[in-house]
């Protein structure tokens, strides 16, 4: 059953490959190999960067949220004045983006709460903790659901979990990877038992890519087509 299953997602993930794109993780900067404080901060930077992204980019394919934080790192000078501007201005940064209010109160909340706590904005933090540290830190905060949690762990760290949402398990039972009645706890496990990390990351970007695109009834018209 498990085989059966890496196929379905393998062919899933490579037909998606070609109208979305091949997905990427983020490149964590490592420690820069000298004490220069101007390449200390760049690497601080860059990683910062990339968990706001990981916030940014919940219910929705992760690209959208490295590319949210990217705008907001042209407008802005840190993520402390991110933190206390006004949504509006933020939102008016992101311009078209879909769910662009929704992205932005989700951040602000999360860089309040991590400010509140660390007395600071060093979101590289992160970076610097093991895997169960990291899952505590986040889990503490007590800005994520249950779903946004497993996305931030997957796919800003490297969990081998995957989110139980619902929008997802309505994609996967429309094309067949998982049956009808499953639940989406059901489909998580589902996914974390038979899948390796890259493909869980991969399964979940296009998954919600599909799940959000304005063409979704028309391409997943066409998958079910395509099913034996």
């Amino acid at each position: 059953m498990a085989d059966a299953l890496r196929t379905r997602v393998a062919s899933f993930i490579q037909t998606q490959d070609h109208r979305y794109g091949n997905v990427q993780w983020p490149a964590v900067a490592p420690p820069p190999s000298s004490a220069d404080a101007a390449a200390v901060e760049a690497v601080s930077a860059k990683n910062a960067q990339i968990v706001a992204g990981v916030a940014l980019g919940l219910h929705g394919a992760p690209a959208e949220g490295a590319d949210a934080a990217r705008r907001l790192m042209l407008h802005f000078v840190d993520w402390n004045e991110v933190r206390v501007s006004r949504p509006q201005a933020l939102v008016a940064v992101l311009g078209r983006q879909p769910r662009a209010a929704q992205r932005v109160a989700l951040l602000q909340r999360f860089l309040e709460t991590f400010f509140l706590r660390q007395r600071n904005l060093n979101l590289d933090y992160l970076f610097s903790l093991k895997g169960h540290e990291v899952r505590r830190f986040l889990s503490d905060l007590q800005v994520f659901d249950r779903e946004e949690l497993a996305a931030m762990l997957l796919t800003g760290f490297r969990h081998p979990v995957f989110p139980p949402a619902e929008a997802l398990r309505d994609v996967a039972a429309a094309i067949g990877l998982v049956p009808q009645k499953t639940t989406t706890l059901q489909m998580a496990k589902r996914f974390e038992t038979a899948l390796d990390v890259d493909t869980l990351y991969a399964l979940y970007s296009h998954l919600y890519s599909l799940a959000n695109d304005p063409e979704r009834a028309e391409l997943l018209a066409k998958h079910r087509r395509r099913r034996p």
